[in-house]
């Protein structure tokens, strides 16, 4: 068995909202921090048949709702093999409104619908105004901040959140954040998250490793510059949350 964790970066030219792009970089970087020996593959094309087993994770970063019709017959055509992946436990990371994508029923604007890859047991609505704000979660022990331009509701079924709410709008306003089925991942937070939380790419990252058999080092990584960056935007934060008690 290889000692390579491999990443497939699906479709960077069409899902590449909001600089979602860093994610792949934080991959890199935390990765050899970690001493990780970590490959990253451009998956470009929409109409490539993806050799699923090759990879531990699969990346896929925000894009507008009407793009996801673009490969989401493709992705249809091989769904027992996305299947197969995600029984494995292998991770899968999607951001923004990308989420989309792995849900259910999806209902754009004009009342028009249709088919995710119901991966995730959600669905999802088009809103007619988009909420940007900070993001501020608790998922998995984690402490997670990053900013949020929230273009879907989000309705969780038979699944759990990723995350809860300490502030923002997270799925529908209310406590729940993004979506979790075994390694499958979706968040609503943007920033890149993985470049803002480097804590949780270590997490996926040490994840893939457990998945792969991949001994770590366990050493303890710093991160001086972004935890001084998370401290400075929770109290920014903390003032917004006490600025509207008041009102």
């Amino acid at each position: 068995m290889s000692n390579i964790i491999n990443v497939a970066w699906m479709y960077p030219d069409i899902f590449n909202l909001h600089g979602e792009r860093g994610n792949a970089k934080a991959f890199e970087l935390i990765s050899k921090k970690m001493g990780v020996k970590l490959n990253i593959d451009r998956i470009d094309n929409i109409d490539e048949e993806i050799d699923f087993e090759k990879y531990d994770i699969l990346l896929f970063n925000a894009a507008e709702l009407k793009t996801i019709n673009a490969v989401l017959d493709i992705l249809k055509n091989q769904i027992d093999k996305i299947k197969k992946y995600i029984s494995d436990n292998k991770i899968i990371l999607l951001t923004g409104t990308t989420g989309a994508l792995f849900a259910d029923k999806i209902t754009r604007l004009d009342n028009s619908t249709f088919e995710g890859l119901n991966i995730l047991n959600m669905d999802v609505k088009e809103r007619n105004s988009v909420i940007g704000d900070d993001i501020y979660y608790r998922a998995n022990n984690m402490n997670i901040i990053g900013s949020q331009i929230q273009m879907i509701d989000i309705n969780l079924k038979n699944t759990k959140p990723f995350g809860k709410i300490k502030y923002g709008y997270g799925n529908n306003g209310m406590q729940d954040e993004g979506a979790k089925y075994k390694n499958v991942i979706f968040t609503n937070a943007l920033g890149p998250i993985l470049v803002k939380n480097p804590w949780f790419t270590e997490y996926l990252i040490k994840e893939a490793c457990k998945n792969k058999g991949i001994k770590l080092n366990n050493k303890k990584i710093k991160y001086d510059i972004e935890e001084k960056s998370f401290k400075s935007t929770k109290e920014f934060i903390s003032k917004k949350i006490e600025e509207a008690s008041k009102n």
